[in-house]
């Protein structure tokens, strides 16, 4: 079965019984299949006998990702089995800072040969987590932050910022809303202004800088981080350099690595090296978070 799937998927599942000698089994045992979703639900798919002690059962167009378990029992005279297993639902919209065919190419995996696709897809989605811990989101998402006030300007925990969609602050029992008001067109004391390069947000009143209100995490935040899908070509490139780097440490032990250790950015005395290679770092660079943010 695959590696990982889809949400909307049908997942294809079987499992060959054996008796109590551990033989395939014959005849009419009653055979059941348990299926439980990451959030606890149960079902219990129908299963059918697909002979020689194999039987099958479908989950359809699973729908919740996350890590699915499944559980097969049987019973009948001489027959008391049991088997376990999982399957992982990929989230939709989770960002990809490159596609499988790039992938390929850069392994030189030639596209014809789709044995290796599906671990390869783990190995993608595990470069856009480090992608975006280093560089930040490279899709739109959105973030509710609650800050500290007391001070003039406050600073966003994820970069590039796109939008600030709310800027809210709470006194004892009082709520205020604020809304962006530019420089030189600000209407009341309760405005803002936002550097989206920085991600910072500055509280004005009628045009001048002034302070949050104090108090602990007493203001919030809602806003939208990301680069809309416009991945530069270093990200790319290191997100490709990093997938080839991860690939032969797990798939390719022992085999030479492209350009040497020193520049998989380890020493020759230790062939395991690193999981954030320096060459994927120095490549990553420009587009770097600030540091001393979550």
């Amino acid at each position: 079965m695959p590696l990982l799937y889809y949400a909307g998927q049908d997942v294809q599942l079987s499992e060959t019984v054996l008796d109590d000698t551990g033989a395939p089994v014959t005849g009419t045992p009653a055979v059941v299949l348990t299926v439980t979703d990451p959030l606890g639900a149960i079902t219990t798919p129908a299963a059918a006998s697909a002979g020689g002690g194999r039987y099958v059962g479908a989950v359809p167009a699973v729908s919740q990702p996350g890590i699915w378990r499944y559980r097969w029992t049987a019973t009948g005279t001489g027959v008391g089995y049991a088997s376990e297993g999982q399957f992982q639902v990929r989230p939709l919209g989770v960002e990809q800072v490159v596609d499988l065919a790039s992938v390929k190419a850069h392994l030189n995996i030639p596209a014809a040969d789709t044995s290796q696709d599906a671990e390869l897809q783990g190995f993608i989605l595990a470069a856009g987590d480090l992608a975006r811990d280093v560089v930040g989101p490279l899709l739109p998402e959105q973030h509710t932050e609650w800050h500290n006030g007391g001070s003039q300007t406050l600073t966003l925990d994820w970069l590039p910022v796109a939008s600030v969609l709310s800027v809210t602050e709470y006194v004892s029992a009082s709520t205020w809303v604020l809304t962006e008001q530019p420089l030189g067109t600000s209407t009341d004391a309760y405005g803002y202004t936002v550097d989206l390069d920085r991600g910072q947000i500055t509280r004005r009143a009628t045009g001048g800088a002034v302070p949050f209100p104090r108090g602990i995490k007493n203001v919030k935040v809602v806003y939208t981080a990301g680069a809309s899908g416009a991945i530069s070509w270093t990200v790319r490139l290191g997100a490709l350099e990093l997938i080839r780097h991860l690939w032969q440490l797990t798939q390719q032990g022992g085999r030479p690595r492209f350009g040497g250790a020193a520049l998989d950015g380890e020493s020759a005395g230790v062939p395991t090296g690193f999981a954030l290679p320096q060459r994927v770092l120095e490549l990553w660079q420009p587009k770097k978070r600030p540091p001393g943010i979550a």
